[in-house]
This record gives structure tokens, sequence and C-alpha cells, in this order.
């Protein structure tokens, strides 16, 4: 249960509709002044902590080919859902998250916090702005960072120097031996610090300890970026682990928020309202700050035929007569979280047969849905931890990333028992996860606890509760259990998780289900080079590969993504970054884009990240 009380955002609906000159500055008393936009400007910062997860979120898991739409268009306002056209899109909400909405608040922040004395404020600003800068330069790539503020086209640095800058800043948010200039206990016993409460910091109320586990996490999804294709060493292994368990041993100790495995993970937590108010992924969708925004249009989307059928198994593929129906020892398929991420509806069971039925339906990525069927014929998405109601919530990391990302680390050491047992735990959890808000959702009569069945209908009584049980043990362990019959080891009915056979499919497979509607899912694709059995681009000396099942967007815009390409080049060829804000960096820092190559150029967008280049191209993720 949230200890942290939730309140109403009505002082944050009256901020986040003005400047940022209007939050941060009061023409009173200089100590006054700064004492007021501290406590105003806080509570927005954090806020847009949130939301600018969600807007990563919201591209990646049409880029990840977790969703797409009844359309089959080329080209869109929305290019990641569609055809890949980026140059024709108008903004990225993204680049103005991170340099206006949290950098320039941001920066006030800080500077009236330390006129102020009080140190509290600005170490919670600086984490955010390095969460920030992170998920921002995992998306464009080189960007602005040390002369961000100095003009209206400042230079861009190289995403090397920048992930040099985010880990020496971490250190220094976490006291590291060698950290350059340690801040954490320095903000933490600063005499002069003013008191933060909930109505400031909806995710901590103003504890440092927990902020501090939150950089712990940062450096350690930093330090993952190693993988697999810079620096796969036991030592940088090792690395990886020990801070993740930093993470995960800060946000457990102490008076746990979420319950003793979940711990004090960091959510922002809504409270149901009007806009602001209400969770991102929400069936209010809302949208922030107008035009800088996108809502999350889950009443336009589809679930991909790779995210049902290779990720969660649904059974009777193949087969348009049988497939997406509920089978009573199986369920909808192999994963329980068929029953908690959508909500199954009524529908013609296929193109050529008009008879009605309760499906799971799903499509190819943009391959289009055909004149037979409705968008009403395809799953509820509002469901699930962060999207089944408006008083959600949205997480800025996850404990399940922490141990998938130990997980990986101990897999690239040798040591494949003990990623699994950390991978198969993070699924258990994950399960769990979005249980729990199924269960707030649908209180039994009785007062016990209830389940999905088959329409995803809550039921309560001993039967239901014990057939679930049977669903997620014959998931998880693989065993023959009454009445369910056991995973085999081939087809949709893969075992994920067996210690003697375990794979980095499996692995990273695990994971991408468990980043659903986070922002990381589309980073491991990338990481990975969209490792699949159409470009049979295999991964480390067994050449495994990792995505089986995955394959382009059917109806790519053609010039960008066909056109002069062989057949295998284009398996090969896939989008690795957004194009930079059009709104302002065409406008304003021409120059910039034109030095690095990237000004109107769709080639840009196949470019890939440092930390995706081929195994050996880079020996260093800060070296130039």
């Amino acid at each position: 249960m949230n200890k942290i009380k939730s309140i109403a955002l009505a002082a944050l609906l009256g901020v986040t509709a003005v400047s940022c000159d209007d939050v941060l500055y009061e023409n009173v008393n200089p100590d006054v002044a700064h004492r007021n936009t501290c406590s105003l400007g806080l509570p927005v910062l954090v806020f847009y902590s949130s939301q600018v997860n969600y807007d990563h979120a919201e591209y990646n898991i049409y880029l990840s080919q977790c969703l797409t739409t009844m359309g089959k268009s080329q080209t869109g306002t929305y290019a990641y859902k569609s055809g890949w056209q980026f140059l024709t899109m108008n903004r990225h909400p993204q680049w103005r998250r991170h340099f206006y909405d949290i950098g320039v608040n941001g920066k006030e922040l800080i500077a009236n916090a330390e006129s102020l004395g009080s140190l509290n404020y600005e170490y919670i600003a600086r984490v955010i702005r390095l969460m920030s800068t992170q998920l921002t330069t995992d998306a464009f790539g080189d960007m602005p960072r040390s002369q961000a503020y100095e003009s209206n086209s400042p230079k861009y640095d190289t995403q090397a120097s920048i992930y040099d800058w985010m880990l020496k800043e971490a250190d220094n948010l976490t006291d590291e031996p060698g950290a350059e200039d340690p801040f954490y206990s320095k903000a933490v016993n600063c005499e002069t610090n003013q008191k933060i409460d909930v109505s400031q910091d909806r995710v901590y109320a103003g504890d440092l300890s927990k902020w501090k586990g939150l950089a712990y996490a940062i450096k350690a999804r930093l330090l993952l970026r190693n993988i697999p294709n810079i620096d796969r060493s036991a030592a940088t292994c090792q690395k990886i682990i020990e801070t993740a368990q930093k993470a995960i041993d800060t946000w457990r100790g102490g008076d746990a928020i979420y319950g003793a495995w979940f711990g004090s993970e960091p959510r922002y937590n809504f409270d149901g309202g009007v806009t602001e108010e209400n969770a991102q992924w929400s069936e209010s969708q809302p949208i922030i700050n107008a035009w800088e925004s996108r809502d999350n249009r889950l009443t336009e989307a589809v679930p991909s035929k790779f995210f049902m059928e290779n990720c969660l198994g649904v059974i009777n593929q193949g087969d348009e007569l049988k497939q997406g129906f509920y089978d009573k020892e199986n369920g909808y398929g192999n994963d329980p979280r068929l029953l908690l991420l959508f909500r199954p509806n009524k529908g013609p069971i296929s193109a050529s047969n008009a008879s009605e039925k309760v499906m799971l339906r799903y499509l190819e990525n943009n391959i289009g849905a055909g004149s037979t069927f409705k968008q009403s014929h395809f799953p509820t998405l509002y469901c699930g931890a962060y999207a089944a109601a408006k008083d959600a919530y949205t997480p800025l990391f996850t404990m399940e990333e922490l141990y998938f990302i130990q997980a990986e680390a101990y897999y690239w050491m040798g040591n494949k028992e003990q990623a699994c047992a950390l991978a198969k735990e993070a699924t258990r959890w994950n399960i769990q996860r979005h249980l729990d808000r199924f269960q707030k959702d649908n209180p039994s009569p009785t007062g016990g606890l209830t389940v999905p069945t088959d329409q995803c209908r809550p039921q309560g009584t001993n039967t239901a509760l014990k057939r679930w049980d049977r669903m997620v043990t014959a998931f998880l362990e693989n065993e023959k259990v009454e009445k369910t019959k056991p995973a085999s080891e081939i087809g949709n009915m893969h075992y994920f998780f067996n210690p003697s056979q375990y794979t980095l499919s499996d692995l990273m497979m695990q994971k991408y289900i468990a980043m659903y509607m986070q922002p990381e899912q589309w980073t491991d694709l990338r990481r990975y080079h969209y490792s699949n059995n159409r470009n049979g681009y295999g991964i480390g000396d067994d050449k495994e590969i990792v995505y089986p099942g995955l394959r382009r967007p059917y109806n790519l815009y053609q010039a960008f993504w066909i056109d002069g390409l062989t057949d295998a080049e284009k398996e090969n060829t896939w989008v690795q970054r957004y194009n930079y804000d059009p709104e302002t960096e065409e406008k304003y820092n021409l120059a910039e884009l034109e030095r690095l190559g990237a000004a109107k150029n769709y080639k840009w967008l196949r470019k890939p990240m440092i930390w995706a280049e081929d195994y050996g191209v880079r020996k260093s993720l800060t070296a130039e």
C-alpha cells in the first residue's frame, strides 16, 4: 500500500499553465522569492519527470513493434506508428520536455536552491536532470549539453561526451569513491535545508536517500550500454551487477513504500481527476500543455503479432478460426499477462467468417486491418498497472528492470543459471504488479481477492484462484499440474526459464514484456541490432538470434526504407533514432544539424547510437 498520501494537483494545474519565468521569479523579498520558487518549482519538475518517461515510452512502444494501429499508411502525422517518414513530423515532445520543461525549470530551481541554501532541492533537480539527459540522448544521440543555455544555437556535444558527463554526475550524486564533486552527503547534511513534503515531491516526499537509489539505477542502466557491443568483460559485468544492487538495496532499505519486493521504486502516483491529475496511459488520454504533447491514443492501438505470438504465446497460432480464443486449460496462451494487459472484445471470427465471438485479436505492424474489422473488435488496452485507471502511476524506474540488468550481466559472465533465476523472479513480480491493479479495480464482494478469467472477468472463487495459481506455475516452472497442460519446449508454448538450456533470447524476450509501456523496450532492441530470423544478426560467440519472429513493419516509406536496398540490406535497416525537433533545431540551429549530417537527412535516422554499433567498432562508451 502506498504510504505516501496522495494529494490534489490543484497547485500544479495552476503552475504548468504559465511560463518558466512566471513560475520561478517573484517580485518580493529575495529570501521569500527563493523559498516560494523552490516550493512551487519542485512539484512541476517532479511531474515532468513522469511525463518525460511517458513521452519516450509512447513513441517507443510502436518503434519496438509492440503495438500497431489498424492503418497501413507509409506517411502520417505519427510516423513512429506508420511508415517511419519522420522528416514530415512537426514536433517531438521529448526534445522540449528535456530542454525546456525539465532543463529550464531545473536550472532555475538549482540556482534558487543555492541562493536559499537548501541543497535538498538541488539534489532532486540534479537526479531528475540526469535521468532526462539519459532518456534524451538515447533517443536523439548528439545534443546540446555543455552550452545548452548559452544561446539559441548551442554546440552539440557528442554522445560519448554526454555519457562521460552522466557517469561522473551519477558518481557525484551517490558519493562514489573518486567522484569529482561528491554532493549527496553535502545535500543531506545541509543545515539550512527547507522541509520538502509530499505536496512538493509526490514521489518521495523529499527523502533524498530514495532519490539516491534512482541515481544508482540510472548509472546501472548507463553501464549496461557497454553490453553487447562495447565491453563484455567480467569486470564491467560485475560493476553493472554491483551498481544495480546498490539501487535495489537502497529502495528496499528503511520504510519500503510498496512492499518488500518492489520496495520504494520511484512511482509518480496520480489521484485521478482532470488533465494533469490523470495517469498518462489512462483512458482519460491527458494532453499536457496542448501542442507540446501526445496523448496515448490507445483507443486506436492494436497489439502486434510479434508481441502476442512470439512474446506472450497466444495459442493456436496460424489458425484463424481458433487463434485468440480462450481455452479452458491454457487460457489465451502461455503467459498469464495476456489476461492482465488486454481485455478481449467481440467481433467477427475472421475476414471470411462473420460469426461474432470474444477473441484476442492482433495485427502485423502497419499491415492494415481490412474492411471486416472495426477498432472495437480489437482488445481494450486500458489494462495493467499503468493504464487501467486514472489513478494509476508512472514509474520512473522499476525493480524488474534492475533484476533484468543484473540478469543480462550475469549471462555475459557465463552464469546462465543466475541470469535465469533473476529473470524468473522479475517476471513473477511483473505478473504480480499487473495483478495488483486488476484486484484493486475488481474487488470481491466478499472481501477476498479476484483473478481474471475467460473474458478477463473477475472471479474470487477458490476454484478461480487455484486455477490462476496453476497457470502462473505452469508458465514459470514448466510443471505439469492438475487440469493445466505443461508448457512444451517448442512453438508458442516455449519454456523461457530452463536454467540448463537458458538463452539470451529467453532473457531479452521476457525483459521486453516487462518493459511494456517503458522507454527501455526500444533501447534493448537497438542494442541487440533488432536481431531476428529474417536479418540473421547473431549475437555473441554462439550467434544467437535474440528476438525470433520480429520483422520490420509493412508499408514503410519507400524512399527512406526500401529504395536502393537489397533484400538483405532492408532486413538490417531499422530506425535507430528520432530526427531533431523541427520546430526548434531546424529553425535556430541548422548549422549544427548540417555539421552532423542530420539536416533533413533520412539516413541519419538509420545511424546507430554509439552503444548500438557493431561489436568491436567502439572500445569505450565515453571515449571519442
